[in-house]
């Protein structure tokens, strides 16, 4: 119901626009991977990321109380979007820069663990404005317990204090996972020290939110047009990026990628071999044309270091296809024709040699 004294065109103008704004969107990424897409397996699943990006974009804008924040994870057995580690976990948790906050939790076993504060509001890029490994993170009895400020408190209490500035954004954790049967995951919660109290839904916070699930929806579906795209003209070939190559929002500083594209038919298979570097992780995955890694809970498209083994010369093989030619370490595309193949190497080492071939099924293996 409207009130009598406010005429309906005049009700929340700023929300009415920004959702107007968002509609838009949808319709221009819907534009975008219908022009991209090359089969229609591939805009059945593009058009699959854009409804799973639209979820995550409600969680991260409409769903988020920043007065009273909690870590949720980005990626869900079925959603795996914008190029994540599937032998991973991403947590986040949004947050103020005016504000204090506490976060504690357990170390666990896994193969590491990274915080990572961003910032940037409304329409300003996001940057990476502090950020804190396990190497670093202070550790009693295998607990931590951080404090986030813009500046010291007078009293810590044994807490290892992390600055932040005035535009404060989120908070990304990064677990990486070498063995799930194995290692103990990480657990964490975060609190305010200072929370608002509750208030009505105003027009103008709610237009901020629709704004800015429309920018992250462009963002994280049009990936293959940003992220070396050049990769898409280059198939089955790979290239180093260090993480600022890729966007220091979107990655950490410790970590050195190489990425490349599989084009491939059904009787092919692309044959990476390398000697790993001496670093306590890496791992392969295979990612759809999209940035969504390939069903990892259902089918072989990712591997760690943890699960492969070096042949009898040394060197690590991995072969990419549709099904397993006896190649080396299969990862299976699903028979997808195409799409994207990613190496993570933790600690930023000097980047291993990788050579790529493309061998027939009917080759010896």
């Amino acid at each position: 119901m409207t009130h009598a004294s406010e005429p309906p065109g005049e009700i929340a103008p700023r929300s009415r626009a920004a959702w107007q704004f968002y509609q838009q969107m949808v319709a221009d990424v819907t534009r975008i991977v219908t022009e991209d897409a090359e089969s229609e397996r591939e805009l059945l699943e593009g058009l699959r990321v854009i409804a799973r990006v639209s979820s995550l974009c409600a969680q991260l804008s409409v769903e988020a109380d920043l007065s009273r924040p909690a870590f949720f994870d980005m990626c869900s057995p079925n959603r795996m979007i914008g190029g994540p580690n599937p032998d991973g976990n991403y947590y986040l948790a949004m947050i103020r820069g005016d504000r204090h906050y506490r976060i504690t939790g357990t170390r666990g076993t896994s193969a590491y663990l990274g915080f990572q504060v961003l910032a940037g509001t409304g329409l300003t890029p996001r940057r990476m404005a502090a950020y804190l490994s396990d190497v670093e993170l202070a550790l009693r009895a295998g607990e931590f317990d951080l404090v986030l400020s813009a500046a010291e408190p007078a009293e810590l209490y044994g807490a290892q204090w992390v600055q932040i500035p005035e535009d404060a954004s989120s908070v990304v954790v990064r677990e990486y996972i070498g063995d799930r049967s194995a290692e103990e995951l990480a657990t964490m919660r975060i609190e305010v020290f200072d929370p608002d109290p509750l208030l009505p839904l105003s027009d103008d916070e709610l237009a901020e939110q629709f704004t800015a699930m429309a920018w992250t929806l462009m963002k994280l579906v049009t990936l293959h047009r940003t992220i070396k795209p050049e990769l898409l003209d280059k198939p089955n070939t790979l290239l180093t990026a260090e993480a600022a190559d890729l966007g220091a929002a979107d990655t950490t500083p410790d970590n050195l990628y190489m990425m490349g594209t599989f084009r491939l038919e059904r009787d092919q298979a692309l044959v990476l071999e390398l000697r790993p570097p001496d670093t306590r992780y890496w791992n392969v995955t295979l990612e759809s044309i999209w940035h969504e890694c390939l069903e990892p809970r259902r089918r072989r498209s990712s591997v760690t270091n943890r699960a492969v083994r070096p042949d009898d010369d040394g060197l690590v093989r991995v072969a990419i296809s549709a099904s397993d030619f006896g190649f080396g370490h299969w990862l299976d595309t699903g028979g997808r024709e195409r799409g994207f193949v990613v190496l993570r190497w933790l600690e930023n080492p000097e980047p291993p040699a990788v050579t790529a071939t493309v061998r027939r099924s009917e080759e010896p293996a």
